[in-house]
């Protein structure tokens, strides 16, 4: 922008003055009128944009357009099915609806070549009606949608039972006897008879506390414990961290948002003093053997979709795929290692063809979002206690955390190939349905550092203090949300931002599930109440809210 410029006409022979004659007469002078300034054009600044390029927020006035929050992927189910269902542009393409419909049928099947050591026989065997797991209904029943990840101190995996607990061997599932494919103490040890793993199971203790203004609560406190080792001992500083099954849906849409925007985000030296860092979890990508940004699991450890269905794969049904082509058995584990030779797909073919695998890929990845809740389509305005409740929770800096906005770039087809009913087959095309959406998920998709620690010893049942035998069980005690189990780049007090899309709905679709990585939290509530560490600052603004406004707050997030 150029600014005006003024100029005054002179003649050539007047060195020090403009007017009348050349008289140095001031009284006869003519005088030089003053011009009125003219205002110059402002300067120009760059527009304010969040990290996807946007307008930022309003924390009081929502957009309308936040009642799809996933885009185009939106349905609008608020049911048992509103997890599992297409979204309209899949079922309007008979090719897209065929590979969802295959993809959906496998995600639900029992499967052939389990094991021989797993934690179920089928995806929705964990994932109940596309939702979250459940925990057991008592302390003799052993876990089924949730699992037990291991490390020691350092992040390694176990010598003897590797980074996951397989509570069962194959015969719970190929036979009509459940539990016969239970640990055995050693049952394993020398190798001639093949069991389960190990019995993990979590012990609650109730715990109340006080709101300032007076109002009670109640929480859950874990204490993990582990029995019946078939194989042996537990390295000795080993680490447990029980993780229930979560809701799946969306995952394609989280796939496809451009990575150098979440990276955006990170703030690792907390510049901005708002007590929140967030780093991004690099790990090495399994396809291209790149440093790539990691968003899937709990804690971030995998790159991709595909990566992570195919870990699931392996890890929770002991079934191998092209990705993961090695049996979960490791080298101390004879019986399982003999047993995996005697399946019907052994060495060079896997249990899993690549096209039954980019089935369940597409299935995972296109699967809708539920619309919000409380949204008045007629007049496009959500209902007054959920915008007072989003204004608290911005206000409260929830979404410091909980980013709720992100724009997805072009989600690029699988790397398995392009997906018929009749095949894989090169240059696989862009996923449309995914690509370029404006989504409300409610994650940032980085690993925060919630507080705590844990210390695990070996006791007796009664708590007595042991070192070994068939009643001597390892137990694990954490102070807040920490696991003690290193992932990648995250610690053991550190957790990736789960979205918040669907969580009231979570009990919808299945009544006994809870939330938090274990479980612990019966209620939305209860797990704000557990934040801490980076999140502490905005649990105590949530505790110091009015009850109304705390009221007005969970309506909010019931609403996502």
């Amino acid at each position: 922008m150029y600014k005006k410029l003024i100029v005054i006409a002179c003649s050539s022979t007047l060195l020090f003055a403009c007017g009348g004659g050349g008289s140095d007469d001031d009284s006869t002078a003519t005088p030089v009128p003053t011009p009125d300034p003219v205002p110059s054009d402002p300067v120009p600044t760059d527009p304010v944009v969040d990290h996807s390029g946007l307008e930022p927020l309003d924390s009081s006035t929502p957009l309308a357009q936040e009642f799809l929050s996933g885009g185009d992927t939106s349905v609008f189910l608020a049911n048992a099915q509103a997890f599992e269902t297409r979204p309209d542009a899949i079922a309007a393409d008979f090719s897209l609806d065929a590979n969802f419909t295959s993809g959906d049928l496998l995600f639900r099947s029992s499967h052939t070549n389990i094991g021989p050591l797993l934690n179920s026989n089928s995806c929705q065997g964990c994932h109940l009606n596309d939702g979250r797991g459940v925990l057991p209904a008592s302390n003799d029943d052993p876990f089924v949608s949730i699992l037990m990840k291991l490390s020691d101190s350092n992040g390694n995996a176990d010598p003897t039972y590797g980074s996951q607990l397989q509570t069962f061997a194959e015969q719970s599932f190929t036979t009509s006897d459940f539990q016969s494919g239970f640990p055995v103490f050693d049952g394993s040890v020398n190798g001639d008879a093949l069991f389960g793993e190990a019995f993990p199971f979590i012990v609650f203790e109730e715990v109340t506390g006080t709101y300032p203004d007076g109002q009670t609560y109640s929480l859950r406190q874990p204490t993990y414990r582990v029995k019946t080792l078939s194989y042996g001992p537990f390295v000795d500083d080993i680490q447990f961290s029980p993780r229930i099954a979560p809701q799946v849906f969306g995952a394609g849409l989280l796939g496809a948002i451009p990575a150098e925007n979440i990276l955006s985000l990170v703030d690792e030296s907390d510049e901005d003093n708002d007590g929140i860092s967030g780093k991004a979890s690099i790990v090495s990508d399994l396809f291209t053997g790149e440093d790539t940004l990691g968003r899937f699991g709990y804690k971030a450890q995998t790159t991709s979709v595909l990566q992570q269905t195919a870990s699931a794969y392996l890890g929770d049904m002991g079934i191998t795929t092209s990705v993961f082509p090695d049996e979960n058995c490791t080298d101390a584990q004879i019986a399982c290692l003999q047993r995996a030779q005697e399946e019907t797909e052994v060495d060079d073919v896997t249990d899993f063809a690549d096209l039954e695998l980019a089935f369940v890929e597409f299935y995972n990845r296109v699967l809708g979002v539920p619309v919000r809740r409380g949204f008045d389509e007629a007049n496009a305005v959500f209902d007054d206690n959920l915008v007072a409740g989003r204004e608290l929770f911005f206000d409260a800096n929830c979404t410091g955390c909980h980013t709720a906005r992100h724009v997805t770039g072009e989600a690029a087809g699988s790397v398995l190939g392009e997906l018929s009913l009749v095949g894989l087959s090169d240059g696989a095309e862009p996923i449309e349905i995914l690509s370029n959406q404006v989504i409300y998920p409610y994650t940032d998709l980085l690993l925060h550092d919630m507080g705590g620690s844990c210390e695990v010893t070996r006791e007796t049942l009664e708590g007595l203090a042991c070192s070994a035998g068939e009643e001597c069980q390892y137990v694990q005690r954490c102070d807040g949300l920490a696991d003690g189990v290193a992932q990648g780049d995250a610690f053991g007090s550190e957790w990736k931002t789960p979205p918040l899309w669907g969580i009231g709905l979570v009990q919808t679709v299945n009544a006994s599930s809870t939330f938090l990585h274990d479980g612990r939290a019966r209620t939305i509530e209860e797990a704000i109440l557990w934040h801490g560490g980076e999140a502490e600052q905005s649990k105590q603004r949530f505790m110091n809210f009015t009850a109304d406004e705390r009221a007005d707050l969970l309506a909010f997030v019931e609403s996502l």
